[in-house]
């Protein structure tokens, strides 16, 4: 099988490990993609010749994994990972799928810009939508926590408070020679547990709620994906 790029015509694009952690070498032409299999990074020569128009199925050897652009259904880019991933037909009977990994963004973007330009016109990038429950319900469910949480702690302590009277009445009625009793200091757990710094606190994570609520539906997408019309 033979690449039947015309002098002239859309030059191969090369990537080449390091730069590929996934595999020595990432051949790109203007019909077909090749893979060669992770075994460091290839001779200097090698790369030369693949880029001045040599026989890729001699260079490259058996063992590489060729794809024919023209089966490609699908292609996505994982902006954090740094990864390409492409589904394909295979031989008629089903989809495969490849996995390259880059080292860094630069490459993954530049790979995944041109494979899409050569997919041609019947390709478009698909919208990036995601679900607005799955993104709020986790800064949703701390929020409500919080205020539920707070919320009952005060009315719990407040209510401990306004009791503090009457505790003491009832104990000079019990002891009438106890005379005026004074509270005792309060100790730093008590001071702790004042209604006011536990309302405090509810509203600090009630406002970093809120925030991270904001930062999940302001991201910028996660993935690029690519499809067939």
């Amino acid at each position: 099988m033979l690449d039947t790029t015309l002098p002239g015509a859309t030059r191969r694009r090369v990537w080449a490990h390091p730069d590929v952690s996934s595999h020595s070498l990432v051949v790109l032409t203007a019909t077909r993609l090749y893979l060669a299999p992770l075994a460091g990074a290839p001779r200097a020569e090698l790369v030369a010749a693949i880029e001045n128009g040599g026989n890729l199925e001699e260079l490259l050897g058996p063992l590489a994994v060729v794809v024919e652009l023209i089966a490609v259904r699908r292609l996505r880019l994982d902006l954090l990972r740094n990864t390409l991933t492409a589904e394909y037909v295979s031989g008629g009977l089903g989809t495969s799928g490849l996995t390259v990994v880059f080292a860094t963004s630069e490459a993954a973007d530049m790979c995944f810009t041109k494979f899409w330009r050569r997919l041609g016109d019947g390709y478009r990038l698909q919208p990036y939508q995601r679900d607005p429950w799955a993104l709020a319900r986790p800064p949703l469910l701390l929020l409500l926590g919080a205020l539920l949480t707070t919320a009952a702690l005060a009315l719990a302590l407040s209510a401990f408070e306004d009791a503090g009277p009457a505790r003491a009445a009832a104990l000079r009625e019990n002891d009438p020679g106890a005379g005026v009793l004074r509270p005792e200091p309060k100790g730093a757990l008590e001071r702790l547990l004042d209604w006011r710094v536990v309302c405090a606190g509810g509203g600090l994570v009630a406002g970093a709620s809120q925030v991270w609520l904001y930062r999940r539906f302001t991201q910028p997408p996660q993935a690029l994906e690519v499809m067939r019309d």
